[in-house]
């Protein structure tokens, strides 16, 4: 078998966890057939994102290397050490396109884009409630 990388490790885990934390609040995630050039596609009713995932270990992100066209970056900040990564204390901040250069790429600065329930719903409307009268 050949090994994987720290890096390919890393990054797997991160797009794993915003896969569970989107499914969390009722958003199916998964990454593409094809790699082209997005990590995930998100969907929830009508709504349909496509996500880039920048994974760290520290809680520094960079905006560089993206693709051209997406609509949301995921900032994960893996915590743990040596191989233990702690899951519970990890976070994920969905930044939407039009906010990255302007938004400070820092753990300390993403508050606003923390993944939460009202942030989620604002990214990806539920539907409205489909009542059918017998």
């Amino acid at each position: 078998m050949n090994p994987i990388s720290q890096n390919v490790s890393t990054g797997t885990i991160g797009e794993l966890l915003v896969q569970t934390r989107l499914l969390q609040y009722g958003v199916q995630a998964a990454p593409p057939i094809k790699d082209s050039g997005n990590d995930l596609i998100a969907l929830r009713g009508t709504t349909i994102k496509a996500i880039q995932v920048k994974t760290r270990t520290d809680p520094y992100f960079s905006g560089d290397d993206l693709p051209e066209l997406y609509h949301l970056v995921a900032f994960v900040y893996l915590v743990g050490e040596d191989y233990n990564i702690y899951l519970d204390q990890s976070e994920v901040f969905i930044v939407p396109k039009e906010h990255i250069g302007y938004v400070p790429l820092s753990v300390a600065k993403l508050g606003d884009f923390r993944l939460t329930p009202d942030w989620i719903n604002h990214l990806f409307p539920p539907m409205p409630e489909i009542i059918t009268e017998a």
